[in-house]
């Protein structure tokens, strides 16, 4: 099947790429657009989703106070509601009722099938929309979670349309694109990896991400996951071009941990800042296994978690404050769910900032950076950091 589906996509290359040179809208050299960015305090973005309802009044105060830029994730709301939809649109309406500035994101996956979507009951009626393999089988991530064929312009177009009913429907301002970097990665060895699938695969993503900004219209924003340090160097800053802003979802954590890696991170997120794109750093606590996958870490009791998760955020907090630029946003938990962190209220977030004075300066492994209210200071080498708030005078 795989052999056969090849044929078809290679049939399809130069049309596909027809489509790309010819697109009448050309995004890359757009500025994303403005929600409420400022200096004033650390840039927060909130990233989560509570499966089985809707905030309550009190949660929804804390992310319209809290929050800049929030991502409302697959599932949110499914346990009140029945589906994803159903339920961003209903807390993305309450949130920007309270605070009209906050920018709200809709999780919308690229390349996995979760089935926690109206949406997806269309994708059953269309067997060609999955990957399949020389059986006809589907090609599972995991279990039984299916893998998109994004060679199937079909399902690019419902894809895309998805997302413009996103923003139209569903009082977003856009979508947060998870899983490109898989598209390569998972995908390609599946296929086989050979150039011409390579370039086909790549040039489908592109087509994918242009029809999505296109349904969304001009103000419709595309953040896309992710930049990624690796042993061989930064991934998948091919796809800002075509995007308003990308995330650093593993920010000194998982295998972006060592010094090296998290200076090839600090570099692409002040690279892509000074590009004029939004970026979005998901940073972790500096305990390692500190996560949600860590089963015995997760059952300790909510509060303990908090008060680690609050005394373990100066070093990843300080190495996005050395990278920052002007639309980066600072995400902290340790996980994607509402009782992983998003909701605690961490005092460096109140604290005044005021913008930078000056991009970082570099001493071998440690790094420094001065903002009108703050110092800055981190040593990659010893995995330390500071972050000297200054005081500020009471007015008379």
């Amino acid at each position: 099947m795989i052999a056969e589906i090849v044929k078809v996509f290679m049939r399809r290359v130069c049309s596909v790429c027809l489509i790309l040179l010819t697109a009448g809208e050309v995004y890359a050299a757009e500025k994303p657009p403005a929600g409420r960015f400022s200096w004033d305090t650390v840039p927060v973005c909130i990233h989560f989703g509570k499966s089985d309802g809707a905030l309550t009044e009190e949660e929804l105060r804390f992310v319209a106070r809290v929050a800049d830029l929030v991502c409302l994730e697959k599932g949110h709301g499914k346990g009140q509601f029945g589906s994803t939809e159903k339920g961003i649109a209903h807390d993305a309406q309450r949130l920007k009722a309270l605070n009209p500035g906050i920018t709200v994101l809709y999780y919308w996956n690229a390349l996995l099938n979760y089935e926690l979507y109206d949406a997806c009951d269309e994708v059953k009626n269309h067997p060609d929309w999955i990957l399949r393999d020389k059986s006809g089988q589907p090609i599972y991530k995991v279990r039984t979670l299916e893998q998109y064929n994004l060679v199937n312009p079909a399902f690019r177009q419902w894809w895309a349309a998805e997302a413009g009913r996103a923003v139209k429907e569903r009082h977003c301002d856009g979508i947060f694109v998870d899983a490109l970097p898989q598209v390569k990665s998972r995908i390609l060895r599946q296929m086989g990896g050979a150039d011409k699938t390579r370039k086909l695969l790549h040039d489908s993503v592109i087509d994918m991400m242009r029809r999505a900004k296109k349904a969304m219209g001009p103000k419709g924003i595309l953040l896309y996951n992710g930049l990624r340090s690796t042993a061989r160097g930064t991934t998948g800053e091919e796809y800002l071009p075509f995007a308003d802003g990308a995330m650093v979802e593993h920010f000194t954590s998982f295998g972006s941990g060592s010094k090296e890696a998290i200076v090839r991170d600090i570099d692409a997120i002040a690279k892509a800042g000074k590009s004029g794109k939004m970026v979005v750093v998901k940073g972790w606590p500096t305990e390692p296994g500190f996560n949600w996958m860590n089963g015995k870490k997760m059952s300790l009791p909510l509060d303990e978690l908090a008060a680690e998760a609050k005394a373990q955020i100066t070093f990843s907090l300080a190495c996005f404050l050395i990278a920052a630029q002007d639309n980066s946003y600072f995400c902290y938990s340790w996980g994607y769910r509402e009782r992983h962190g998003s909701l605690v209220d961490y005092p460096e977030f109140q604290r005044p900032l005021g913008a930078p004075k000056a991009d970082y300066r570099r001493d071998g492994w440690r790094f420094t950076r001065s903002f009108k209210h703050a110092r800055v200071s981190v040593d990659l080498s010893t995995r330390t950091a500071n972050i000297e708030w200054k005081p500020i005078a009471n007015k008379q």
